[in-house]
């Protein structure tokens, strides 16, 4: 069950059911309609508008994933003997400026994903 809803997250989906998109650009280096979410998932109507406010929550969940991803940088930096404060500022930058976009979603995702319950009839084929 736990894996299902790893997957949801990662794929952007709906974390009731798994099958609506939470965003309505599912590109997630097309700045246009970057932020845009509709209202609620067209399959199984879960609001994604929970409140005002809501998903100011995911910057933990950003936070988290952008410490997580230096510490990445800076671990294979070390481990390939490739690391210089310099080289290590300039990689990271780049790393982060590239995975920035999708972690912006996948922690609306997560965040959403941490108050909702997932549908007990959902299948692991529809994922």
């Amino acid at each position: 069950m736990a894996s299902n809803q790893v997957m949801r997250v990662l794929q952007l989906k709906c974390p009731r059911c798994g099958e609506g998109e939470m965003f309505c650009n599912k590109n997630v280096y097309q700045y246009k309609g970057f932020f845009d979410m509709p209202k609620e998932c067209p399959h199984c109507h879960q609001d994604f508008r929970v409140e005002p406010g809501f998903y100011y929550g995911a910057m933990y969940v950003s936070y988290a994933l952008t410490i997580a991803v230096t510490v990445a940088v800076f671990a294979t930096m070390s481990l390939l003997d490739l690391f210089s404060i310099g080289g290590f500022l300039i990689t990271d930058i780049v790393v982060l400026l590239i995975t920035l976009p999708y972690i912006f979603k996948v922690s609306r995702s997560f965040w959403l994903m941490l108050m909702v319950k997932p549908e007990k009839n959902t299948s692991a084929s529809h994922e």
